[in-house]
């Protein structure tokens, strides 16, 4: 199991809706790490400004993609109750991390 520390700011998402929206990021970010088992600390902070959101990670303290994921807030909404958006959010992680390690 990775050891995950998420670093969150939210500017429009209500209070209330911001744990959720954190426990699945977390949970997928579990997930693509026991799948691909390829980091063991991921530092990842993730903002979202007027509904523009992105993600940035530190993978075992290589960070070798300089552009950040652009996480569309509809889809990490969805990914709270519906599968098929789930995974397309793990998805979209599981390729970023693996240019962050420079795979």
């Amino acid at each position: 199991m990775a050891d995950i520390h998420l670093t969150t700011g939210f500017s429009t998402v209500p209070s209330g809706s911001q744990e959720p929206l954190k426990r699945v990021l977390i949970e997928v970010i579990e997930q693509v790490g026991q799948e691909e088992g390829s980091f063991k600390k991921a530092k990842v902070v993730f903002t979202e400004s007027d509904e523009r959101c992105v993600l940035t990670a530190e993978l075992d303290g290589i960070r070798k993609e300089p552009n950040p994921l652009q996480v569309d807030l509809d889809v990490l909404e969805d990914a709270l109750t519906d599968s098929g958006a789930r995974s397309i959010l793990k998805e979209e992680i599981r390729t970023y991390f693996r240019k962050v390690l420079g795979h």
